[in-house]
């Protein structure tokens, strides 16, 4: 049978809304829907497809049916790279399958949902524009400036204006870079602002900057708090429609045992907690969170971080906790051993470590890396280096007067180079099917149909979980309504009658590799029965299965509703 190429993911540059779905399109058609289902979880505020890409071998059953892992990326607007890395993975996926590398499709499903955020980061992609999730431009407040491409170049970036109260100075050292004013500081001075206008401004220096700013990884329900304890919380969790549609999208999948998240941050593997420390959680919860997390770091090089040391980049500053985050929403409320991968920055490809990031003690530190970061973009073949800084070019501004507008653009600064970004994606992809590879299996074993006199039967069977993780995951997963045990349903053939045990049986969680429940059924069974009963087995993470079973014990595999 004949079998369109896969399309090649490119790595030249970040891809806009167009591009991303020209891709996903793409990719659904080559592999074919007995591999891959595109829908979406719902519109973004804007009108937006949240595309969702749902990756099984329909062959062996529905995605619904089988363990599944799910990967997002791009929840923050200038987090791009997120978006190449979920693609990647998507991409590799149906390769590994059609090119036999891998089964891994037939026996699990993987949902992927490429850019959670297509407002935020199509604003950025065509702008180099700066915003966290969301910003509410929908108010516009008087004496506050919001982002535009004023100088007509199709380009947002910064604008800095001589001004004697100004917070910065030219670098001595390289004057391209602004820094912070101090008493040995010779003017000139200058207030820095992001390009754009000034909204009904009076002509005074209190200049607002933007309006409303929403952090999507703040909006999740575990430990939320409102503004302005947590900044860019929202009005309350999953206030955001893009947010609530994949939070109803995670609790409507019984069958998840794993979630990634792609970001761009100084690189390093993630881990629960988001608050307090891993004394407050299970400590075998811990320790196969770090276990797991380790496997990221050998395939990356990453550091392994806990969440709520991440942010810890000032010594002596004291720990952030990050209230209504995704890692303790993972943990808590889904009873999930979920990672994020923060893919790295420019920073990081100029060769300063994630540690040397932390370590920085000061903002005279910061700027010392931040001139290592511009002297290794100026070795860089021309031809080749992301664009990173734009020469500051006078302009009048029909607000403002005298100002020069250009600096660093934020779309490149807030992740690695594209030329590496591939091999960042292949190295996570490598932990994804590490991670999977210790997702629970369901097996039923030991299928006998013995008669013991006349008519009368006792069908035995074993039903086992024989991945790593148990049924529950975590250890916090077992006290959740949202992971379900384990249910048997019998339905007995045509008359034949059950004589002992109920019909539907609930064998509770089943534990990792070597945990298991012999159940048994004495029948009474009428000559020349073609088939004694039909088992259902519902195992939640670890998948369903559903069998016929002949009168001599042998074991039919049933399709299984989606």
């Amino acid at each position: 049978m004949h079998r369109s190429a896969l399309p090649e993911l490119p790595f030249e540059h970040f891809l806009s809304f167009a591009e991303v779905t020209g891709f996903v399109e793409a990719l659904a058609s080559a592999a074919g829907p007995d591999l891959v289902e595109l829908s979406r979880l719902g519109l973004s505020r804007e009108g937006r497809a949240l595309h969702l890409l749902t990756i099984t071998d329909r062959s062996t059953g529905p995605a619904s049916a089988k363990p599944a892992y799910l990967i997002h990326g791009n929840i923050h607007a200038a987090e791009l790279s997120g978006t190449h890395a979920a693609l990647y993975t998507a991409r590799k996926l149906l390769a590994d399958h059609r090119e036999g590398r891998s089964d891994l499709l037939r026996e699990m499903a993987f949902y992927i949902i490429p850019r959670i955020n297509p407002d935020g980061a199509e604003f950025v992609v065509g702008t180099s524009g700066s915003v966290r999730s969301r910003t509410d431009r929908s108010r516009r407040v008087a004496n506050t400036l919001y982002q535009e491409d004023v100088d007509g170049n199709g380009l947002i970036l910064s604008m800095r204006q001589e001004h004697p109260d100004g917070p910065y100075a030219l670098d001595p050292e390289d004057p391209r870079l602004l820094v912070q004013r101090t008493v040995e500081s010779r003017p000139p001075f200058y207030r820095v602002y992001p390009e754009g206008r000034v909204h009904a401004w009076d002509g005074s220096d209190a200049i607002a900057v933007e309006g409303r700013g929403f952090d999507w990884n703040r909006n999740w329900s575990f430990d939320w708090r409102p503004e302005p304890e947590q900044w860019g919380a929202g009005d309350f969790p999953f206030s955001e429609p893009e947010m609530r549609a994949l939070a109803e999208f995670l609790h409507g999948r019984p069958n998840l045992f794993a979630v990634l998240g792609y970001h761009t941050g100084p690189n390093a593997v993630l881990r629960p907690p988001s608050t307090g420390s891993d004394g407050d959680l299970d400590g075998g919860d811990v320790a196969m969170m770090h276990e797991l997390a380790e496997m990221g770091s050998a395939r990356t090089g990453f550091p392994v971080v806990p969440v709520v040391k991440y942010h810890v980049n000032r010594v002596g500053q004291k720990d952030i906790n990050l209230r209504g985050h995704f890692h303790n929403f993972g943990y808590h409320h889904l009873g999930l051993f979920v990672f994020e991968f923060e893919l790295g920055t420019l920073v990081n490809s100029a060769g300063v470590t994630t540690e040397e990031v932390f370590a920085t003690k000061n903002q005279q530190e910061y700027e010392a890396v931040m001139r290592r970061v511009l002297s290794w973009w100026d070795r860089q073949d021309p031809s080749r280096r992301d664009p990173l800084f734009h020469p500051w070019t006078p302009y009048e501004h029909p607000q403002l007067g005298r100002v020069e507008i250009g600096g660093m653009l934020q779309r490149h600064l807030a992740g690695p180079t594209l030329s590496e970004l591939a091999t960042i994606s292949a190295a996570t992809y490598e932990f994804t099917l590490a991670h999977a590879a210790c997702r629970p299996v369901l097996s039923v074993e030991e299928v006998t149909a013995e008669v013991i006199e006349g008519p009368i039967r006792r069908l035995r069977l074993r039903v086992a979980n024989r991945g790593r993780f148990p049924t529950h995951i975590s250890a916090k997963g077992r006290s959740l309504r949202r992971l379900q045990p384990v249910r048997v349903e019998f339905t007995a053939g045509p008359g034949v009658e059950r004589l002992s045990r109920e019909g539907h049986s609930n064998l509770g969680h089943l534990g990792g590799l070597t945990d298991s429940r012999v159940l048994e059924w004495f029948l009474r069974v009428p000559e020349g029965a073609g088939w004694l009963c039909e088992v259902g087995i519902d195992a939640g993470t670890a998948g369903r299965r559903r069998l016929r079973i002949a009168a001599d014990g042998t074991v039919e595999a049933l399709p299984v509703a989606p």
